[in-house]
């Protein structure tokens, strides 16, 4: 059974298959992976599902895709996500997984403050869904349809190259990601904003930010810690999180600490109080509500969904 190495904070430990470049390429089956589901788990990398055949259903946060032969999905860096048979039963599938971490596309500071942290960082697109049938009702109706269709194409081509990865392709590979990153940033950045209105945030800062919140978040963590860790002012800090992530960072913060706990839940030995403090939360009454707020139902009755393996009724995450 194949099983993903995720550590305690629901980051997995990817194992590239690629010798020399950070890529991971493999031919799947759902059937695989225990219960025909992968582990709740995010990572750095960016991520791409091809569905040869059959069909899965896709978790990304707080969204739902159900997946059939011919879809592409693009899942961005540090989203939690998993796969699952969907609502009838365990039913296979095959396809491609294919990670690239994001650095390969750095290769200039420039490169990536201009062209990949922009796209990288923005909530708008944690992922894009690419189905085989345009007229699909999750496909987004003011897209143009050709540069579905083309994105595709390149995933579907750039993934077969990495499957067969060898020293003579690198050079190839890093060509194509090139020009399907391009291809990507033009149809979503480019298209929401002019580029001479474009006002790049500090990614620096917020990464170092976003850094420190991921290593501490169980901790009793204030405004000035975050601020400090990115060496920026407070406003400055407030301002990078609202620019950049959408939401205030105190938001990005108790989010972060409900996610982290959801694979505590999984856990009888620990109850939910206890989640509850590890999670970096000092009342269990005050997690209750943050968890409802953010997943829709109560800590105990998520744990009992999870005890029942009721997967296609737990709240999209």
């Amino acid at each position: 059974m194949e099983k993903l190495r995720v550590r305690e904070d629901m980051s997995e430990e990817v194992q590239y298959t690629s010798s020399n470049l950070p890529i991971y390429a493999f031919n799947q089956r759902l059937s695989q992976f225990i219960g025909y589901a992968a582990d709740c788990h995010w990572h750095r990398d960016l991520e791409f599902i091809i569905i040869l055949e059959g069909e899965m259903t896709y978790h990304v946060n707080d969204k739902l895709f159900p997946l059939v032969a011919g879809d592409v999905i693009f899942v961005n860096a540090n989203q939690l996500h998993f796969g699952s048979s969907g609502k009838h039963g365990a039913v296979e599938c095959v396809f491609i997984s294919l990670l690239l971490h994001p650095s390969l596309l750095c290769a200039d500071p420039y490169i990536e403050k201009r062209f990949v942290n922009p796209l990288l960082y923005d909530t708008r697109y944690e992922t894009l869904f690419f189905p085989a049938n345009t007229n699909s009702s999750i496909h987004d109706p003011n897209s143009e349809k050709n540069w579905y269709r083309e994105a595709s194409v390149r995933i579907g081509a750039l993934a077969r190259l990495c499957l067969q990865s060898s020293d003579d392709s690198v050079l190839e590979i890093q060509s194509r990601f090139y020009a399907l990153w391009s291809l990507l940033f033009a149809n979503t950045i480019a298209a929401s904003l002019s580029m001479e209105d474009k006002n790049v945030p500090g990614d620096i800062p917020l990464k170092r930010m976003i850094s420190f919140i991921n290593e501490h978040y169980s901790e009793k963590v204030g405004l000035d810690d975050i601020a400090a860790a990115g060496r920026v002012c407070r406003s400055k800090c407030c301002l990078l999180f609202k620019q950049t992530l959408h939401q205030t960072v105190f938001e990005y913060l108790l989010n972060l600490r409900v996610r982290r706990s959801l694979n505590l839940l999984s856990n009888e030995n620990v109850s939910i109080t206890e989640v509850a403090l590890i999670s970096g939360f000092s009342k269990t009454s005050y997690y209750g509500e943050i968890f409802k707020r953010v997943i829709g139902i109560s800590p105990g009755k998520y744990r009992r969904k999870l005890r029942a393996r009721d997967m296609d009724s737990l709240p999209r995450f």
